[in-house]
């Protein structure tokens, strides 16, 4: 049986406003990757930019650093569970897997659950690697 594509998939990290003495700074991320199921192994890799918007007494400006490549690999016998939801309008594959720590070193991980944001016309592929 031919191994699916890699699915592109983007991850939701969370960014921070901060309004002090020194000025508002306000920090966001964009984190997108790909998801390589090949040899019985689940292979999750991605990268990204962070964004920090500053507005202080000296200076208003945007800072855009490049994040560094990071990966996990794992067992595909460690997922217990991958299903594709959200529906039409925001579709998702979660990942559920069989070990607490499996996605440790994946942001936005929670647990053994992870979600991983899929374009709408990458839904029949996300289908593929649920299955």
């Amino acid at each position: 049986m031919p191994q699916p594509g890699p699915l592109p998939f983007r991850l939701r990290v969370p960014g921070s406003d901060t309004v002090g003495i020194d000025g508002v700074h306000s920090v966001s991320y964009r984190v997108e990757g790909l998801l390589h199921l090949a040899d019985l192994m689940l292979t999750l890799e991605w990268t990204g930019t962070q964004t920090t918007d500053r507005v202080t007494l000296g200076r208003v400006g945007t800072d855009t650093e490049d994040l560094p490549l990071e990966w996990v690999e794992l067992p595909v016998d460690w997922i217990l569970e991958a299903r594709v939801r959200g529906g039409w309008w925001r579709p998702y594959l979660e990942l559920r897997a069989r070990q607490l720590d499996a996605f440790d070193d994946v942001p936005t991980a929670r647990g053994p659950t992870l979600k991983l944001r899929v374009r709408r016309r990458d839904r029949a592929r996300a289908r593929e690697m649920a299955l």
